[in-house]
């Protein structure tokens, strides 16, 4: 018996550590702002996000930069199929009110809208979901990664303080950090904010009304 429950006990902590390895995988890429698959994160309630409909309108495809191993760590193009980023099948709150400084941009890499507001303001989260980081990145200061459901990933920068801790719940709304002026790659207050959909950084004001 006490065998079979140090058995038991082996294979729960082999899951956890795969858990955790493929976690810290996935957050490295996201902070680097490199294509990821988020599909093996364990999942939160669907219901926060309004499953795709077949009535819905289809919006027209676009393309993400990925990268490319095959041509030596370059990029390549990848089309996203309309069912997978038609904006009017979800609803997101809006992150921060602010004035736009700077616009989602593939050819310059810049995979987020950057919105300028006061210091201090509240962030909040888009969607219901988890923090699946909540910690100091040299590039972005202050980062909190939040999972949603769908596959969805959102990604809040440069912030003065981080009010939410990993593994936390958050419904949509809720205040997770103050806008602030952190990391190397910032140049005044304010918000960066990716979003991600299936592994793929897509252009936030598609899906969020500024």
């Amino acid at each position: 018996m006490q065998q079979y429950e140090m058995l038991q006990r082996i294979d729960s902590l082999e899951t956890s550590l795969y858990q955790l390895n493929q976690q810290s995988e996935i957050l490295n890429k996201i902070l680097k702002g490199e294509e990821v698959d988020v599909s093996n994160i364990p999942d939160v309630p669907k219901e926060t996000v309004n499953e795709p409909t077949n009535s819905a309108p289809q919006a027209p495809a676009t393309v993400a930069r990925t990268n490319n191993p095959e041509s030596g760590g370059g990029t390549k193009l990848k089309i996203l199929k309309p069912a997978e980023i038609n904006p009017k099948n979800y609803n997101f709150y809006l992150p921060l009110k602010g004035v736009i400084s700077d616009s989602f941009n593939l050819e310059r890499k810049h995979l987020a809208v950057d919105i300028a507001a006061k210091r201090k303001e509240a962030v909040k989260s888009v969607q219901r979901g988890t923090v699946i980081f909540s910690d100091w990145t040299p590039g972005g200061g202050h980062t909190l990664v939040i999972q949603h459901p769908n596959e969805f990933v959102s990604v809040y920068k440069h912030n003065a303080v981080l009010l939410k801790k990993e593994g936390t719940f958050v419904k949509a709304g809720d205040a997770i950090a103050l806008v602030g002026n952190t990391g190397e790659l910032t140049s005044g207050p304010h918000l960066h904010f990716e979003l991600w959909s299936k592994g793929i950084a897509v252009n936030p004001q598609k899906y969020i009304n500024f």
